[in-house]
């Protein structure tokens, strides 16, 4: 079944097209990869998808719902939620709060409820507490849950960041370089704990990387860009064969 299906979608800055023509299918419990040099498009892609740039041309479903024009805010309630390529976690708030937040857009009360804190309120507000610690028991994080994110390793920053992604109760997660700063042994961790996921959620996932090991390993499919176009799609053992991807990669070294 498709989960989310993209059409022509481009967008440029300043008459420069960073996406151009970009279309593709993702389909239900697979990881796919979008993978191509740097300045490829591949986060611009995301931008699209989530609501947080307007799209030029092109068309964006969510299992049959168009998003095309959808604020980003209620994207993400409709069921797609996403990490960034560099990490943004609320400094200020301790790592279950961190949690906490990522649920607003799933509460069924109103302001004028919490404000007079009815029991409805504090009912909601126990489920969301137990369902975060369980989130950090799943990423074996429960002992931080009163740190801050400042005072963590940047590996646990990285978990964390995924474990609030998956706060939301997505249908679609899209990752923008979750292995960006990990060494060798967490880029395997996180290689395990994607597939994990994708087993035991049966979660769908986009994954923007540069990491070759990491996507080869894990992706059904992986989508090229470069220059803001698709210049391939297909299998990983496809792709890594591919001359035009060799010549995109290495450029004259092929």
């Amino acid at each position: 079944m498709e989960v989310l299906k993209v059409t022509d979608l481009s967008k440029n800055f300043g008459g420069v097209a960073a996406v151009e023509g970009f279309s593709m299918i993702q389909r239900e419990n697979e990881i796919t990869g979008i993978i191509g040099p740097n300045g490829a498009g591949k986060t611009t892609v995301f931008n699209l998808i989530t609501g947080v740039y307007p799209v030029d041309t092109g068309r964006i479903w969510l299992y049959g719902t168009e998003t095309t024009r959808t604020p980003a805010h209620a994207i993400t309630a409709l069921g797609i939620t996403r990490t960034f390529q560099n990490i943004r976690l609320f400094r200020n708030l301790n790592v279950l709060d961190n949690l906490k937040v990522a649920f607003g857009v799933k509460t069924h009360y109103t302001f004028w409820e919490e404000m007079a804190r009815l029991s409805r309120v504090r009912r909601e507000e126990k489920e969301v507490v137990n369902l975060a610690r369980s989130y950090l028991a799943y990423f074996g994080m429960e002992k931080y849950a009163d740190y801050f994110p400042y005072n963590l390793p940047y590996g646990l920053q990285r978990r964390l960041e995924l474990a609030r992604a998956l706060m939301a109760t997505p249908k679609l997660l899209l990752l923008d370089e979750p292995g960006a700063g990990l060494n060798p042994r967490e880029i395997r961790e996180l290689m395990g704990t994607l597939l994990k996921i994708k087993e035991e959620k049966l979660l769908s996932m986009i994954v923007v990387e540069h990491h070759m090991e990491l996507v080869m390993n894990i992706c059904t499919t992986l989508h090229v860009l470069d220059f803001g176009k698709k210049i391939a799609e297909g299998r990983p053992e496809e792709i890594k064969k591919n001359e035009q991807v060799l010549q995109a990669y290495l450029g004259d070294e092929v």
